[in-house]
């Protein structure tokens, strides 16, 4: 018994299946089953194959030099195709993929790398940081360019890297007059040259009622969903903001107004808590391996996944401007549970084998 123990952490795999069955109850009644649930279904099937796969792969092996390199060259390709056509999304076979979504595994590999092969574990040192901000910013910026929201959450992810690697004190006094230059001097320049939709989402998040017909439409529905919804909730496909159709993008950016209205506030806690619980188990596994790489690693992922949650449920709950960032898997989209799942079949994989290294 105690193999199978150190085989499986039964705590994040756990987790993770009471997170799907969220999931797909919520796409169930969101998309009152038709495609986007059906094929919701089908990535999960897909993306458990890959969790799967990886889970018992030696991530030592796949995440390489050479591995790496040419998956961050697949997907530059990618993002300059998606810059001259200037759309976001890639259609194959009828199907969706987001580019954008599979950058945020692919930094976090380079980032793990990078910094495990570090000598100074202490601070990070400036080849280091250097080699690191060559690889994030040409992504950022060419995610950016057709998808503001999810290029500011690569630039998170990012940041959250520097951070943890430990910055000298100069550096950051450095970085933060850089900050304050840039947010004096340079922003009232780069607020002028925002599009009129990403201004007013700034501006109905301030005040939502005066854009209550337009960009602050999704805010109030949002609330009004989720104070709907009260302690125990209106019960599964009882919805009113989302049986009457109110609530616009009910089964991507707006899901967890959905999931908050039908289940309540015990309802919205537990699915919070269990987001909670499965960050903190995956830092546990960082701080317990042996390993540098898969110490890094799971740092990624448990930053991915808080930054996603923190974002989408911080818009639904008017904590922070609405943003087209999903909610993992409560949120319908192909490329989020195909990336959130081949993550944690990575830090499954590094738990696995936390206390086996030499």
């Amino acid at each position: 018994m105690q193999g199978v123990k150190n085989l499986f952490d039964w705590k994040i795999l756990s987790i993770i299946l009471a997170l799907l069955v969220a999931g797909g109850l919520n796409q169930a009644s969101a998309a009152m089953g038709g495609l986007f649930f059906k094929r919701q279904l089908l990535w999960f099937a897909l993306g458990l194959s890959i969790f799967t796969v990886l889970a018992f792969t030696d991530y030592r092996k796949l995440l390489t030099p050479r591995v790496l390199i040419i998956l961050y060259t697949i997907l530059l390709l990618s993002l300059v195709v998606l810059f001259l056509k200037h759309t976001r999304w890639l259609r194959m076979a009828g199907f969706g993929i987001q580019p954008s979504e599979f950058a945020k595994l692919v930094l976090i590999g380079i980032f793990s790398l990078l910094l495990a092969q570090r000598k100074d574990t202490q601070y990070l040192d400036l080849k280091t940081f250097l080699l690191m901000s060559a690889f994030a910013f040409p992504v950022i910026i060419l995610v950016a360019v057709t998808d503001l929201d999810q290029g500011g959450m690569l630039f998170l992810l990012y940041a959250s890297y520097i951070v943890m690697a430990g910055i000298p004190r100069r550096y950051a006094v450095a970085l933060f007059l850089v900050t304050v230059f840039l947010v004096f001097i340079v922003g009232p320049d780069l607020w002028n040259k925002l599009k009129p939709y990403q201004r007013e989402r700034v501006e109905a998040f301030l005040n939502p009622e005066a854009y209550r017909l337009s960009r602050g439409y999704q805010i109030l529905q949002a609330l009004i969903a989720v104070g709907s919804g009260g302690l125990k909730g209106l019960g599964f496909h009882k919805g009113l903001s989302s049986r009457l159709n109110f609530l616009p993008e009910k089964h991507t950016d707006l899901a967890f107004a959905v999931w908050a209205e039908e289940w309540g506030f015990l309802g919205a806690a537990f699915v919070l808590a269990l987001f909670g619980a499965l960050i903190l188990i995956i830092l546990k596994t960082a701080y317990q391996t042996r390993d540098e790489l898969g110490r890094y690693l799971c740092f990624g992922v448990a930053t991915m996944l808080f930054w996603e949650v923190t974002i989408n449920a911080g818009g639904i709950l008017h904590l922070l401007p609405v943003a087209s960032v999903p909610l993992p898997f409560l949120s319908y989209g192909g490329s989020s549970v195909l990336v959130n799942l081949a993550g944690l079949g990575l830090v499954f994989a590094v738990s696995r084998r936390r206390y086996s290294f030499r």
